[in-house]
């Protein structure tokens, strides 16, 4: 998801990757309908105005509906509403009777006319999608200066605008492509027809799509008819979902921005602001504002007061719902468009696709007592284990050296890979240095190594570290500092 308060966001790869895509399908003369989450639509300075308006600047030549112009028309207006008949019951009808004669009443009448009942208020009848698509083809004509010469009428005005737009009457054809934002109609779900009625058009007059009329809306599920989406994308129709638009490279971007300048030239800090920043990114996933804030918020990056950062920064915003259905989050491979039963839950910001898998709004990893350290544990790990790996290549130098039995010997009884019946070829050298850290302390703890007690502290605290890790324990804050600390001794 994008948020407003994202920095350049627009700029972020995942977000370039997407809007790209969208612009080779129009530019290919294909029409598209662009989904996005509704809670992206919302507000003055939404997030979608901010995609839009990079959309709109790569592709220089388009017309757009609704105008921009202040002064413009409405987008549609709505029918007159009747007047409601009073009808004649005989009565009195609270007007002042008309006199033909002067008694001295009329100023009497004139001064303080008597009221008759109110007239009930009638609500203006909404229009119909048919009334809708004509007054946006209206408007649409107005913005080409398609005016009618009056030389041929015809009851189908829809039809009429879209044929001049496909060079009926040996008027030129239109290639610009008709930019619609079908969230700022009276009635969105017509842009659905335009879509439809501008393809069929173009097929009709034999256009190569090239050199056709075409057009993108813009809209939400919930601006249009269930079901139409699949509709449209059967009828050649470009469909494209912000859905698992942003990724981990985009994620990490925002977290690094977000991110207090580190100071320090020690390699150790790099690595544990490394860590704070990975945790940060797998915490948040695609949901970029919680991101950025959390990134500044965790200001002293220990695990322990995670919990309390992201809560803080919750607290100022409603955690989303949607009525987030009951799913597996972190389901492997989720479609390239939310499931039906997610679509609430997705036009709320409550749930998104981030690197193939499903995420749910941090907010909801609250209310789940493991669900933050599991991430935690996921950040350590990406992070520490290629370092705690070479860490362990380096060590088996000091296990040979300091070995008290022969290196074979200590080859065959400490490196677990090998059963005891396999046929070694490999040299005693070469399996030492695939023994694992757990029995590197094994031999130490036999007597088969002899190490200094800086060596012991040494292995203790990486053999301690990778079985957390591997038994999907995150480090807390006091061990990964030690760990740190042995890293770079």
């Amino acid at each position: 998801m994008i948020a407003s308060a994202v920095v350049g966001a627009r700029s972020l790869p995942g977000v370039r990757i997407r809007l790209n895509h969208l612009l080779t399908d129009l530019n290919s003369g294909r029409s598209c309908l662009w989904l996005l989450p509704r809670k992206m639509l919302e507000g003055p300075d939404s997030p979608a105005d901010h995609l839009f308006d990079e959309l709109l600047n790569e592709l220089h030549d388009f017309v757009l509906l609704p105008s921009d112009d202040p002064d413009g028309p409405p987008p549609v207006r709505p029918r007159a509403p009747a007047r409601v008949a009073v009808p004649d019951s005989g009565l009195w009808s609270g007007l002042a009777p008309a006199l033909d004669y002067d008694d001295g009443l009329a100023d009497l009448f004139s001064a303080a006319p008597v009221s008759g009942p109110a007239e009930p208020e009638t609500v203006p009848a909404p229009p119909t999608e048919a009334e809708a698509l004509a007054d946006l083809l209206e408007r649409l004509a107005k913005e080409l200066g398609l005016q009618s010469d009056g030389a041929q009428e015809s009851d189908d005005t829809a039809g009429d605008v879209l044929a001049r737009l496909a060079g009926g009457r040996n008027g030129p054809t239109e290639t610009r492509p008709v930019i619609v934002r079908a969230w700022r109609e009276a009635v969105p779900s017509a842009t659905g027809h335009l879509l439809r009625r501008l393809v069929a058009t173009g097929k009709e007059a034999g256009i190569p799509p090239a050199r056709g009329p075409r057009a993108l809306v813009v809209a939400s599920t919930e601006d249009l008819p269930p079901g139409l989406p699949g509709q449209l994308a059967r009828e050649n129709i470009a469909v494209h979902w912000w859905w698992g638009a942003t990724g981990r490279l985009d994620t990490a971007t925002v977290v690094a921005l977000a991110r207090p300048p580190l100071k320090s030239v020690l390699d150790r800090q790099h690595l544990y602001e490394s860590i704070v920043q990975a945790t940060v990114t797998e915490v948040c996933g695609p949901f970029l504002d919680v991101a950025a804030a959390l990134a500044a918020r965790w200001q002293d990056g220990r695990p322990e007061t995670l919990p309390d950062a992201l809560h803080d920064v919750l607290a100022d915003s409603p955690v989303p719902d949607g009525g987030l259905p009951e799913t597996t989050e972190g389901a492997r491979n989720p479609a390239r468009r939310p499931a039906e039963s997610l679509l609430p839950a997705w036009n709320a910001a409550a749930v998104d696709s981030w690197e193939g898998r499903l995420r749910h709004h941090p907010g909801h990893d609250l209310q789940r007592e493991h669900a933050v350290a599991s991430r935690v544990w996921l950040a350590q790990n990406q992070v520490l284990l290629p370092l705690l790996d070479e860490a362990r290549e380096r060590f088996a130098a000091t296990v040979r050296s300091r070995a008290r039995i022969p290196l074979q010997q200590l080859a065959e009884e400490y490196c677990s890979r090998r059963g005891t019946d396999a046929v070694v070829t490999e040299s005693p050298d070469s399996l030492i240095e695939t023994m694992e850290l757990g029995a590197m302390w094994g031999a130490h703890r036999d007597g088969a190594t002899a190490l200094t007690p800086k060596e012991r502290r040494h292995l203790r605290v990486l053999r301690e570290a990778r079985n957390l890790l591997a038994h999907r324990t995150p480090l807390d804050g006091d061990r990964l500092h030690r760990l740190i600390m042995e890293l770079y001794r």
